[in-house]
């Protein structure tokens, strides 16, 4: 059991290497972004596969094949580009330079108007590929509220349904242990009722479990919070309207997940994928 232990352990520790090597570790051998790609479509090379959320880093150059389409936003002035093949692309450190080809549309991404939001590429989405594929054993997998932040005051939690007609035990407590609701219900999620009123600053823990029908009790534990009103007032603010471009819920979504809303965030890359099924780094952003 012990040695068990053990491997089981050193295993999760290199995935963690591995998700750290590939976000922030990758991020800073390759150099400083100073653009993010927020919409591709057609054919467009560069030094490495062209997606949905590539960082450019300074001097990278691409191409942009004829019938292809390429939108960035840099990361600093919050400045979009929107480049139509054919065309060649040289990104410097303040704006692109066009070396052959049309010169490209450019304004102001609706997430920097103003001059008070940050944009930052999403340097966790490598590590969500390796995390998301670890799954221990007798536990329930979380699909919300799992380390995160909430933007809702009664949000919803979910979970990946154990068997067919399990019946599940809910708790919530919150940062002094203090058990604030508890129920058991037939269901793989469940919505908070009026009466339980979450507060800013609370770090909430929320339990769900089961005995399955090997005898074995499976069970599932995340922590969140509820985001600050400024935070909540700004992302209602900065909200894209239905049918904007995928580049403003792309950056929209990008902002969400530095903010630690990775739930509200997901609905978006959900959204995306559909709209783009061949970029991986949305399929993967999307996954429960």
């Amino acid at each position: 059991m012990g040695r068990r232990m053990a491997r089981r352990a050193l295993r999760q520790s290199m995935w963690l290497l591995i998700a750290w090597l590939l976000g922030s570790g990758a991020a800073s051998a390759l150099g400083q972004g100073v653009a993010m790609v927020t919409d591709v479509t057609g054919q467009v090379t560069g030094p490495s596969p062209v997606t949905i959320l590539s960082e450019i880093a300074a001097d990278t150059r691409m191409q942009v094949d004829p019938g292809g389409r390429l939108v960035v936003i840099y990361l600093k002035s919050g400045d979009e580009y929107t480049f139509t093949g054919p065309a060649q692309i040289q990104f410097r450190a303040v704006e692109p330079q066009v070396t052959s080809g049309s010169a490209p549309q450019k304004r102001v991404s609706p997430l920097a108007r103003g001059g008070n939001v940050a944009i930052k590429p999403v340097a966790v989405t490598q590590a969500a590929f390796v995390m998301r594929s670890v799954q221990p054993s007798a536990r329930i997998r979380l699909l919300t509220l799992s380390g995160a932040k909430t933007l809702e005051t009664a949000p919803e939690f979910r979970w990946r349904g154990l068997e067919s007609g399990a019946r599940y035990r809910f708790e919530l407590n919150d940062d002094t242990g203090k058990l604030l609701f508890e129920t058991e219900i037939t269901g793989n999620s469940l919505k908070l009722p009026p009466a339980v009123q979450l507060r800013e600053g609370v770090t909430y823990a929320w339990e769900v479990s089961t005995r399955g029908q090997d005898g074995r009790r499976y069970v599932g534990a995340g922590e969140f919070t509820l985001a600050a009103s400024p935070v909540r007032a700004q992302a209602a603010a900065l909200r894209p309207a239905a049918g904007t471009p995928v580049s403003d819920r792309v950056a929209y979504a990008a902002w969400l997940e530095q903010m630690e809303l990775k739930d509200e965030a997901r609905k978006y890359w959900k959204s995306l994928a559909a709209e783009r099924p061949d970029d991986a780094r949305l399929k993967a952003l999307a996954a429960d």
